[in-house]
Order: C-alpha cells, then structure tokens, then sequence
C-alpha cells in the first residue's frame, strides 16, 4: 500500500510546497524592491535556476546517497519561516537575486529534488513490480498537478485570508509534515541496498543532438510564459493572481501531456503555429477586442506549450536516463527565463521576447524534423509570418500611430515617447503599454512647435486633482509620488512649490527630455529613488510637510500594490501632517482600488473620499477617478466639488 500510495504524495506535497514558495516571496519581495517590474520575472529565472541545481545535484548525487539524502531534506529548517529581506540601496537585478540566494534558495533547491529522486526510488524499488516501474511518469504528473493546486489555492485561499507572517507558518508546518512523508515514502519503497549506496550507475548520457532538442525545446515555452507575464504585470500590476495565471496554463500543458491522458493530439501538432500566429495577429490587429486579450495571450500560451511539451514527450527517453531528460529541461527553462529577464531588457526596448519565443520555436521544430508539416508553405514560411507578427507588436496601434522620439525600457517599465494626432490635437504623449502617463500640447507651425504648459488629461485643471488644488491655502506646497511627464507642475504659480518622488531614472529622463512642464513658474524638485525612502528621509531631515501628497502610481506599468497599505498612509499622513491631505490617483482599467484605501482610513480613524469623474469633461481631460483621505473636517472641503 505504501509503495503505491506514498509515493504519490511525496512528490505532490512537495510540488506543493515548491509552487506555493514562489508566489510566498514574490509578494515578500515587492514592498523591499519597489514593486519593480522586473521582480517577478527575475524571481521566475531564479527558481528555474534552482530548479536546474535541483535535477543537478539529483542526477550526480543523489544516487550515491541512498538514504542519506534524507538528511539534506533538514537544511532548509534554519531559514524558516520565511521573513522579507531588508531594502536594498539599488533594487536592481543583482541585488534581488543576492537577496533571493540568501533567504530562500536552500529551500526552493532541497525542495526542487523530490520529483526526480522520488522516481529513482521509484525504479529501483523493491516493492514496484516490473510494469510500474517501467513507467515512472505518474510520479511526474503528481507534481505538476500538485504544483497547480498550489498556485489555485494560494491564490484563493491563503492570499486573500492570511496575512504574510501566517502564511510563513502555515508553510513551514507543511513543510515539517513533508519530511515525515518522505522518510515514510524512503522506507515503503525500500530500494534495493546495492542501488541505494549508489553501486548502480547512472544511465548513459543521451547524444549531444537529443540532449540539445530537449534543452531548446524547454526553453522557448518558458520564454513565453514570462513574455505574457511581462505583458499582464505590465498592464495590470504586480500581484500574485496576476503572475499565477501564465503559470497555471504553463504547468497544466505539463499535466495534459505528461499525465496519463497524454493529450497530443493530431490537429494540435499540425496547427499549433497557425493558431499561435492567428492569435498573435489578432491580439495586435483587431479593433474592439480589448476585453478579450488577456485570454488571446493565455491560448497563445497554452497552444504553444502544449504543443512543445509534446514533442518533448514523444521524445522522452527509457527510464534509466530519465535524469538526463529532467536536467536537460531544467536547463532549457532556466535559459528561457533568463533570456526575458537578463537579454531582453538589454536587447529590447518593447516586448519583443513574446514572438520572438513563438518563431525560436517554429525553427527549433523544424530543423529538428519534429514539427507538424505546414500544409503549405515551409517552416522558412511559417517563420517568416511569425516575424511579420512580431513587427505588428512593435508597431504603433490606433491612435497611437505617430513619430516615435524615443523608445526605453527599464525595470519598471517600458516606455515611447510619441508625436500623435489625437482628439484633432497635436500631441506628444508619453506610453507604457496601453497605459498613456501624460500628454501635452503641440503649438506653432510644423517648424517651430513648442509645447504648451496647460496640464491635460488625469491632471486637467476641471478633473478631481484640480478640485483638491483649489482648496489648499495659497501658496501652495505638494509633493507627489510618480513623475510622469509632470504635469502636476503645470498648476503652480510663483512662489509655489512641488516635489516629485520618481522611482525610475528612465522616466526623469524622458520628461526632462522631452517635455516641458518642468519648467514650471514655480519651484520643481526633483527626487529619485523609492518614494518609501526619500519621504522617511525628508522626514528625518525636517524638510517642511506638504499640503497635499499626491500618490500617482497606480494606472498601469506594474502596480505598486504595497503602496496601498496602512503603514503607507502613516508614511503619507506624515509628511503632510492633520490637516494636510494624502490624495489617491486610481484611474484603472482592471483593478478598483478603493476598498482598500477605505480601509486604510478606517484603521486610522480618517475619511476617504472619492470623484469620478466621467462626464462633461473637457478639452482634451480623460476620465479620472481620485480619492482623497485625510481628517473628516479636511476631506469634507471636497463636498461642493461633487466629492462623496
């Protein structure tokens, strides 16, 4: 019974507790690197990393272990619970992947072993009759499907209902119950003494060609699944059900192909480029289906996966090298995913990692004569569209077509600078995505245009921002979180002043570069770095409080959630003191961040009120909604501008 039954729920408990590992510091690593965007990629590249020294030290060492390995199961205990680690001066790179090598690398890679050496018990066990242990790959469907109900019930079940700390226990207490699992797994399977020691050697190295196929085949759908990432973190924010979904449809390909189903089926091998390449086009192309795209990118996503999680099935090895073909995809994940995290940012300055996975694909398939036959047309040809597609992402879209000034990509976004024609104006607009950070006027003739410093769009003089203005004695003293393109700067007058705390380098750059609301009437500072930082130091250093703080952060480009919580507004209310106001922008298209800004207020004893505005707007003012929080005699100034 126990040869059956523990097995199994060794390798999916464990699976388990890897999966919900990475979402677990994901979010303890957001409030320490600034909700970067790049975090979660880079977090995605350092667990298949880990992954990769998982299968390694599965493959060349733990067969000579035997039993032994029980006791590298014990190492992870000292770094438990897991904890967030302090700030760093630079949120770079470097420092997130310092960070995530010393709180929670131990763990992920002990943890990163169960699948495979599970199966080496598997085969050499005593008590598996010959058919069972021919076929060891039930054991590999446990973990993927044990990885999935991880990411499900994190996201539904411990995100929403336990705060970090609880989380950190209920792990750990997992964890503990897992060791108990695999010593009784080790004593029910009961491998052979002369195969335990490790008298029995590992199987013969598979061809360099094989082990090559399996490496880049691995490595292109884990590419995608982190270029979509990219995409939704992007334009939705940096939060775990945002992350998870890519990777819930990555690992259910693994489940479909690897589990005993094995769905592969005929139509998918033949038309996987042409339905991947139809999506792609259609994502970019069509007009009207905005609604639908997150769900074009998923079925992207999972065509392509599936269909090369396939291949790599069909080309699976014998058991006694099965290792081999674990380290070989371990290896072409982690490559993938550093090639988005490290080599894109560098290469691109858009998200070309996308398609360029989907056409690395179609080439690595069909130099290798393993891909579906086109019915028309070579796979040259196939590859030649899927390039067509990528040019079609890169393009300007819509309104968007203009000149484009200036093209950037950072850890925080990515970024154009472009000269359009819109609303019958002309405009030069800065965009991250779908999401515009601010706009500004074109005056004069076509050789010699300046730019007007009348603030536009979320910062109209009519929206809610300019109803909180009119209600600060004059003269007037804000601070704002988010650069933008400054347009906040374009409301003072002489002698009034604002501070701009701005996270990304890139983004001063391009609004000093290319716009002009900076040179503003009144006094401009400009502050880079963490805002979490440079207002404690302000703080600390007595720099006089603000009348108002602007947060403008939260309409696109990886939202800083963390920003949104109680210990923030104390940071806020702070630097603006009792009769100052902390004023939300939180115009979003996806997420409706008001409940928990009430909530804030409510734990302090303070009043958020809220303006939509939508209607009557005017001469080139966007939809905007705003929240304002502060004492109930401050916020209750908002009452005759239409505030509630």
């Amino acid at each position: 019974m126990g040869s059956r039954f523990l097995p199994p729920l060794f390798v999916g408990l464990g699976a388990a507790l890897l999966f919900a590992m990475e979402p677990l510091v994901g979010r303890l690593l957001l409030p320490s690197f600034g909700s970067a965007f790049h975090v979660w990629s880079t977090s995605l590249m350092f667990f298949q990393g880990g992954l990769f020294l998982g299968y390694l030290y599965a493959h060349f060492v733990a067969p000579r272990l035997g039993g032994w390995h029980l006791l590298t199961l014990l190492l992870p205990l000292p770094f438990l619970p897991f904890v967030p680690p302090a700030s760093p001066a630079e949120p770079d790179v470097a420092s997130l992947l310092g960070a995530m090598s010393m709180h929670f690398g131990v763990p992920f890679v002990v943890l990163s072993t169960t699948s495979v050496v599970a199966q080496q018990w598997w085969t050499r066990s005593r008590n598996v009759d010959d058919e069972e242990r021919a076929s060891p790959w039930r054991l590999y469907a446990a973990s993927n499907a044990g990885s999935l109900l991880a990411l499900v019930v994190y996201v539904f079940v411990w995100e929403p209902f336990a705060g970090l700390a609880t989380q950190g226990w209920m792990w750990t207490a997992l964890y503990v119950a897992w060791l108990g699992v695999a010593f009784a797994c080790w004593r029910g399977l009961a491998p052979s003494p002369a195969r335990a020691d490790g008298s029995t050697s590992i199987g013969a190295r598979p061809t360099g060609r094989r082990l090559a196929f399996w490496v880049l085949v691995a490595a292109w759908p884990s590419a995608l699944s982190l270029g979509v990432t990219n995409v939704f973190v992007l334009d939705v924010g940096n939060a775990p059900l945002v992350w998870i979904l890519p990777l819930v449809v990555y690992l259910l390909t693994f489940v479909l192909v690897f589990g005993r189903a094995r769905w592969y089926p005929t139509w998918m091998r033949r038309l996987w480029p042409h339905v991947s390449l139809v999506g792609l086009v259609a994502f970019f192309r069509i007009a009207g289906v905005e609604s639908w795209l997150p769900l074009v990118h998923l079925l992207v996503l999972f065509v392509v996966a599936t269909a090369a999680h396939g291949e790599l099935y069909e080309s699976r090895p014998e058991p006694e090298q099965l290792t081999w073909f674990y380290l070989a995809m371990a290896l072409g994940g982690w490559l993938g995913s550093a090639f988005v995290a490290l080599l894109a940012p560098e290469l691109f300055s858009s998200l070309l990692e996308y398609p360029l996975a989907i056409v690395a694909l179609l080439v690595t398939l069909g130099v290798a004569k393993r891909a579906w036959k086109a019915p028309r047309g070579s796979v040259i040809g196939l590859a030649v569209i899927a390039l067509a597609a990528g040019v079609a992402i890169a393009m300007p879209q819509g309104d968007e077509v203009g000149r484009a000034l200036a093209k950037r990509r950072s850890p925080y976004g990515v970024y154009r600078v472009v000269d359009v024609i819109e609303r019958e104006h002309r405009m030069r607009r800065l965009d991250s995505g779908r999401t515009v950070h601010g706009r500004q006027a074109m005056l004069g003739a076509a050789d010699d245009v300046h730019l007007s410093r009348e603030p536009l769009g979320y910062y109209h003089r009519e929206s809610p921002l300019g109803d909180v203005l009119r209600t600060l004695p004059r003269p007037r003293r804000l601070g704002v979180v988010g650069l933008g393109v400054g347009a906040i700067a374009g409301h003072l007058e002489a002698g009034e002043h604002v501070s701009f705390h701005e996270i990304d380098p890139v983004v001063v750059e391009l609004a000093e570069r290319f716009f002009t609301y900076l040179d503003s009437e009144g006094e401009v500072r400009l502050v880079t770095g963490d805002a979490r930082h440079t207002l404690a130091a302000e703080r600390r250093d007595d720099v006089p409080p603000y009348d108002a703080l602007v947060v403008d952060a939260f309409s696109g480009d990886a939202v800083p959630l963390h920003l949104l919580t109680v210990e923030a507004l104390d940071l806020y209310r702070a630097r603006v003191g009792d009769e100052g106001l902390v004023v939300y922008h939180v115009s979003n298209r996806y997420l409706d961040l008001r409940p928990p800004l009430r909530g804030a207020a409510e734990a302090r004893g303070l009043e958020a009120w809220v303006k939509d505005r939508g209607r009557d707007l005017g001469v080139l003012e966007d939809a905007s909604r705003y929240v304002a929080i502060g004492s109930p005699e401050r916020v209750r100034a908002l009452e005759s501008f239409g505030w509630r």
